[in-house]
């Protein structure tokens, strides 16, 4: 009983170090982006989501922006400028080695507009289905 207590209780140190450590490359990153970058097409993303491997070796960054119609531009635009992000997180993060980072487009909002449409249609099928009921 006291190993596994023991694994449980490593394992819940790890997690809690590789959020920390998340959580520390995503503000690194938004001032990066903040301060550092004078692109105004990056300026207009925002990182809303980070995923560390755990190795800690390679990092996905969810990318969005206001206007989505062009978010893949700026997602190419955030990929050819990592070493400007890279270069900052060497220099804040104490850590062995740095992680590969990779921004990639926030397909959660995409999953969700789908749904929220979804929701939409069923709505007005639901108006549709009491207007003729009423008749």
């Amino acid at each position: 009983m006291k190993k596994l207590e023991q694994k449980l209780l490593l394992n819940r140190t790890k997690n809690r170090n590789k959020e920390r450590i998340e959580n520390s490359i995503l503000n690194i990153l938004n001032n990066v982006l903040k301060f550092e970058i004078y692109d105004i097409d990056i300026k207009k993303c925002s990182f809303t989501f980070l995923k560390l491997s755990d190795d800690k070796s390679y990092c996905e960054i969810s990318v969005d922006t206001y206007n989505r119609k062009n978010i893949d531009e700026y997602v190419k635009k955030l990929n050819n400028s990592k070493s400007v992000f890279k270069k900052s997180l060497a220099k804040e993060l104490n850590m062995w080695k740095i992680p590969q980072i990779h921004f990639s487009k926030d397909k959660i909002i995409d999953r969700v507009t789908k749904i929220d449409e979804i929701f939409k249609k069923i709505n007005v099928e639901n108006k549709v289905n009491e207007i003729n009921i009423k008749k």
